[in-house]
């Protein structure tokens, strides 16, 4: 992989090294919805290797952290399907998203963005995205938790050097800390290399090595040199000679918001919620969230409950042994007629077809 040292040779010595434990850990998982990724180490570092968005392509993803080194395959499908259905995630720690080679997507939001070789991103915390690949590709991705990067600035603001002092008033600084201070605000930072800089994804490369290096083979003073590592990183990328740098701050919508909260409840109650208790669980009259739904979704309240009911019914067809009628009584159907109907007019085939369909 050009300037990365991690090839087919060596991948299994990553697997002999691999814990069982990811310093990511992905939260509500099954979501339709958004899902939440928890980071519980200091920092972590992936790499994935797309060989394209064909059914038979892949993505080997290599997640490290210190003491810590997780290998696995994903299928390209799979993980594009996940984006054409707008299965975003978000996260508590910043991460900084880096093409090192070919192009993808990134769904920021309801936008898509691309990016090319030497191109990335910066995200806070609340901002929802996803990654889509349609072609080979690498990509570089690096998580910060909020704990590391409060140490790395107390280290700048104590430093003897004054260059390093004065970094504490840099974009990137003002981005993390803007965000500590006030979450909730999406946010993200585009990073566009200058004409100048035509070795922007070699250098890149160079740092990426060196980090996996300093994570794979931990000596003496590694700690200090991968803190090292990604202050280089940061300061290279918000270097005015080195990168065209633009901060992009997205409205919240209070709507949305509630439309959120609204699909997770049902999402979490398999559509049983009534609409007595969503307006105690959210302090609003139902004639709002109806109207909040509506506008989102195209679909009134009841509507809106039942396709996150008819969701949890394929789940059992497939995963369960129940009978169909047993099925329709657990999820509150009036009765098998009506489950039948409403089922055939989501799906196209009868309950009794679709689970033949996934034996």
């Amino acid at each position: 992989m050009d300037n990365i040292r991690i090839t087919k040779e060596n991948m299994d010595m990553l697997r002999a090294l691999n814990s069982p434990a990811s310093p990511i850990n992905v939260r509500n998982a099954t979501s339709d919805f958004s899902r939440f990724y928890h980071i519980d180490a200091p920092f972590q570092l992936t790499l994935e290797y797309c060989s394209g968005s064909e059914l038979d392509d892949y993505i080997n993803i290599v997640t490290l952290a210190p003491d810590r080194s997780v290998l696995y395959q994903e299928s390209a499908t799979t993980k594009n399907y996940a984006h054409t259905r707008d299965v975003l995630h978000f996260h508590d720690y910043f991460e900084f998203v880096i093409v090192l080679k070919g192009k993808i997507i990134q769904k920021l939001e309801g936008e898509n963005v691309t990016y090319a070789a030497g191109d990335g991103c910066l995200l806070n915390r609340s901002l929802c995205h996803l990654e889509h690949y349609h072609s080979p590709a690498v990509v570089l991705f690096i998580g910060l938790s909020p704990d590391f990067l409060t140490e790395l600035f107390a280290y700048a603001q104590n430093s003897p050097f004054q260059n390093e002092k004065e970094f504490s008033d840099s974009d990137f600084c003002r981005f993390v800390n803007a965000d500590l201070k006030n979450p909730g605000k999406k946010a993200y930072i585009n990073f566009r290399p200058t004409h100048e800089n035509e070795q922007s994804a070699a250098h890149l490369h160079q740092l990426a090595e060196s980090m996996i290096r300093t994570l794979l083979y931990p000596g003496f003073g590694a700690a200090h040199q991968i803190r090292g590592l990604f202050c280089s990183f940061i300061e290279n990328l918000f270097s005015p000679a080195q990168y065209h740098h633009a901060l992009t701050e997205l409205d919240t919508d209070s709507d949305f918001l509630i439309f959120t909260s609204i699909s997770h409840l049902f999402e979490k109650s398999a559509g049983r919620m009534t609409r007595a208790e969503l307006e105690q669980a959210l302090s609003y009259s139902s004639d709002y969230l109806n109207r909040i739904v509506n506008k989102y979704s195209g679909m009134c309240l009841f509507d809106y409950s039942m396709t996150f009911r008819l969701k949890k019914a394929a789940k059992y067809l497939v995963e369960s042994k129940d009978s169909i009628s047993s099925i329709a009584a657990k999820l509150q159907f009036s009765n098998r007629t009506h489950f039948y109907a409403l089922f055939k007019e989501k799906y196209g085939v009868t309950p009794k077809e679709y689970r033949k369909m996934h034996l």
